[in-house]
């Protein structure tokens, strides 16, 4: 058993109905909190959408602006979600000047707008059972957009396993996969590739003179404007910053135990113990609870 302790900042949301240019929002926001808003993933875009509310009549600005250079992204955005060189780890048949990545017989292609059949990852599933195969037909962004709320997003492929598995469910069918390209940046300069573009968009081009906005008639999904446009905007800041104590937890087993340590009610079970253990010596535990790995996992076995 062993801890390290680090802090974390908690950040908020703020939105400001006093309509500003983008370039003049940012500046604001820089001044007065941290940057224009950024978002990582759904939970954080649903947290955005719950500070603007309805206090808007058409559309928000955000912390994202058009660059100069397309990059390659896959949809799911967390960067604890690969290992090194996983992320970018393309195997490519035909490129063209397409945005969107399609999955044929071992290799990528390209193709935004064509209604395919797609591929949807589950992270709270373990092995094969997190890999989904759609049957509808859809776009790119639909496909998405349907992965992400019936899943958790659609599928990288970030190794030789995750191909062969993907092709074994495919039987040969060109899909949609979670891989895309734009030219977009974030205000603050991180490298989120969380995108929640309207569909009719796509926001895989767009003019240098366009900044992305939130679009009240898209129920919050993103169209871009021109960025000289005023408009309300939502900025993110920092609430406090709290320290975080992490535990590393080994367990002995014996050589007949049956018992599965990431089955839900065995770390209750176990967390439950570690609480009593460690209320003899602390006055109060608060917010107690496991790390998983990319896989949902919370323990590795050690090789023997």
């Amino acid at each position: 058993l062993c801890s390290r302790c680090l802090c974390v900042q908690q950040h908020q949301y703020a939105f400001y109905d006093a309509p500003k240019t983008w370039t003049e929002a940012q500046s604001y926001c820089r001044g007065t909190c941290i940057d224009l808003a950024n978002m990582e993933d759904m939970k954080e875009m649903d947290m955005v959408l719950k500070a603007v509310g309805d206090d808007y009549s058409d559309a928000v600005w955000f912390g994202l602006q058009t660059g100069s250079t397309r990059t390659w992204h896959w949809s799911l955005a967390d960067k604890d979600f690969y290992e090194e060189g996983e992320d970018d780890y393309l195997k490519w048949g035909s490129k063209s000047g397409y945005n969107c990545g399609v999955y044929d017989n071992g290799e990528l292609h390209l193709g935004c707008t064509d209604y395919r059949h797609s591929v949807c990852f589950d992270r709270t599933k373990h092995g094969v059972d997190q890999y989904i195969l759609y049957p509808e037909r859809k776009s790119w962004t639909a496909a998405r957009d349907f992965c992400r709320k019936t899943y958790t997003d659609l599928v990288s492929l970030r190794n030789d396993a995750e191909y062969q598995t993907v092709q074994d469910l495919v039987n040969g069918t060109a899909l949609h996969v979670g891989l895309f390209r734009d030219s977009w940046v974030w205000s603050d300069m991180t490298d989120s590739s969380f995108r929640y573009w309207q569909e009719k968009q796509g926001g895989y081009t767009s003019s240098l003179e366009y900044c992305a906005a939130l679009l009240k008639t898209e129920s919050g999904k993103w169209g871009d404007r021109n960025c000289t446009e005023a408009h309300p905007f939502v900025c993110k800041c920092i609430t406090e910053t709290r320290k975080v104590q992490i535990i590393k937890l080994r367990i002995s087993q014996q050589k007949e135990s049956m018992l599965d340590l990431n089955e839900p009610a065995v770390q209750n079970s176990i967390l439950e113990q570690m609480k009593l253990k460690m209320s003899e010596n602390i006055s109060e535990v608060n917010n107690l609870q496991w790390r998983s790995s990319w896989d949902g996992k919370v323990f590795i076995k050690q090789p023997a």
